[in-house]
C-alpha cells in the first residue's frame, strides 16, 4: 500500500533508501551490493564500504543481497517509485544467477569454492523479496490490462492487431486473450 508523498514517514524512509540506492550498490557488477558502508558524521562522505559477515570487503554476501532484493520491492510497493523497482530486480537478477546447482545460496556469492557453506536464511529472505516483486509485477500487469479491456467487446482484450496489410488491426484476438489468462496464472 502506498504512502502518501507528503507523510514524513515517506520522507524519512525514501531518504534512507536514496543513500542505500546509490552508495550501497556495486553498479559495475550491475545489482551487486556492500554489506556496510559507514559515513563521516559530519559531511556524509563515505569513508569506506565492507562486510562484516560476508568473505571479503568487496564480495557479495547473501544475506545483504537477499535484503537488498525485500528491501526495495517493498519500497516500490509503499511509493511506487520504479528505481526502487528496478534495483529489486537487478538484485534478484545477481541472487538468482549466482545459486548454487541444488537452488540454495552459499553464504557468499564470491567465497572461494572450498569455503562455502549454504545458507537458507538468505534464501527465505530473498523468497520473500521475490514474492514482493511478482506482486509488484502483477500490480504493474493489471494497469496495462486495464487500459487493454473494453467490456463491450467479445474478447478480453480490445485493439488486437494481427495483420495490418489485411486492415486485421483494432479488433479482438484470441491470441492476445489466452496470454493474458497465461498471466493471470502465473
Amino acid at each position: 500500500m502506498p504512502i502518501s508523498p507528503s507523510s514524513t514517514t515517506f520522507v524519512l524512509i525514501v531518504g534512507k533508501y536514496y543513500f542505500a540506492l546509490h552508495d550501497l550498490m556495486r553498479w559495475y557488477i550491475k545489482g551487486s551490493s556492500y554489506q556496510v558502508i559507514a559515513y563521516n558524521q559530519n559531511t556524509s562522505a563515505i569513508i569506506r564500504r565492507y562486510t562484516v559477515q560476508g568473505y571479503a570487503d568487496n564480495s557479495t554476501w547473501a544475506w545483504g543481497q537477499a535484503w537488498g532484493i525485500y528491501g526495495f520491492a517493498k519500497m516500490f510497493d509503499f511509493t511506487t517509485q520504479p528505481q526502487y523497482l528496478d534495483t529489486a530486480q537487478r538484485m534478484a537478477k545477481v541472487f538468482l544467477t549466482c545459486l548454487s546447482s541444488n537452488g540454495v545460496p552459499s553464504y557468499d556469492f564470491d567465497a572461494p569454492t572450498s569455503n562455502r557453506p549454504a545458507d537458507t536464511s538468505a534464501a527465505t529472505i530473498a523468497a520473500e523479496g521475490l514474492f514482493i516483486l511478482s506482486e509488484a509485477e502483477a500490480y504493474l500487469l493489471t494497469d496495462t490490462f486495464k487500459l487493454a479491456f473494453k467490456p463491450t467487446w467479445d474478447s478480453i482484450l480490445s485493439n488486437g492487431t494481427s495483420d495490418v496489410p489485411q486492415n486485421n488491426k483494432n479488433t479482438d484476438l484470441v491470441y492476445g486473450d489466452y496470454y493474458a489468462i497465461q498471466a493471470g496464472n502465473t
